[in-house]
């Protein structure tokens, strides 16, 4: 009788230790309000209170793209200081380079499987005209790394990911998937079909939101860049492309949690 207990004492402790395993793993994240790096531009939102390793580990990439904003924004201060000819002009000023810095961050997941954000960039460090493009950064709270696209995608379909070259390895690299720049012009406008290559690369990010898919056309030229639309996926639309249907359970749970609020 006393073994009995013993083993039905251990069953119970394993099966709150899995409960409050699952809680962990399952719990939405806070961000930090809003800062901004200089007028103008976001810098990413860090998770207020990190609770794990996996979240202070997010931090840590987190942390490490804000520093390299404000180099990248030093760099382009001078850069068009030189090409410019204003060598006296501070960066800080509204004058005709500063205004063209822009950075606009969102929240488009917090748990409780991927805290993913997108930020909107603008700048003009001189030259023939300024540049715009969006960056995603999508973290897996599991393991407090940068989360892995392939496995958003059923095996059978033919997806690669884009080399960028860049010293920022948390940002999200574009992706390459068959028939997906089909699926993207039936869901925009026309104007910009001659604009797209064969091999089309896309960001791809989730949002708990709207509780869609949401994907972009990325790398486009800068006479082009109003062609990188955003555009969202229902469940159904992305499932039958070919979309994991774990991704798209991440997906969903998070949905339901923000209609809940």
């Amino acid at each position: 009788m006393h073994g009995t207990r013993k083993v039905a004492y251990l069953a119970l402790l394993l099966l709150g230790l899995a409960t409050m395993v699952q809680g962990v793993t399952q719990a939405q994240v806070q961000l930090s309000p809003k800062r901004q790096i200089r007028k103008r531009f976001d810098a990413w939102p860090l998770i207020l209170r990190p609770k794990n390793d996996a979240e202070r580990r997010i931090n840590k990439h987190l942390s490490d793209l804000n520093a390299h904003l404000s180099r990248s924004l030093k760099d382009c201060d001078a850069n068009y200081a030189q090409l410019m000819g204003k060598q006296d002009r501070s960066p800080d000023t509204s004058g005709e380079g500063a205004k063209f810095l822009s950075q606009d961050t969102k929240v488009t997941m917090a748990g409780p499987v991927f805290l993913s954000l997108v930020a909107t960039t603008s700048f003009y460090c001189g030259g023939a005209h300024p540049y715009r493009f969006t960056n995603a950064a999508i973290f897996d709270l599991r393991t407090g790394e940068p989360a892995d696209l392939l496995v958003w995608f059923l095996p059978s379909l033919k997806v690669s990911l884009v080399e960028e070259g860049t010293e920022d390895s948390a940002l999200e690299q574009s992706v390459l998937a068959g028939g997906l720049l089909q699926v993207y012009r039936e869901a925009t406008h026309h104007d910009c079909d001659e604009t797209f290559s064969d091999d089309q690369s896309f960001l791809i990010w989730p949002d708990a939101n709207s509780g869609k898919v949401m994907i972009q056309a990325d790398r486009l030229p800068g006479c082009c860049q109003a062609c990188g639309i955003e555009t969202g996926l229902t469940l159904e639309q992305a499932r039958k492309f070919g979309f994991s249907e774990a991704f798209l359970q991440a997906i969903s749970d998070a949905h339901k949690k923000v209609m809940q609020r």
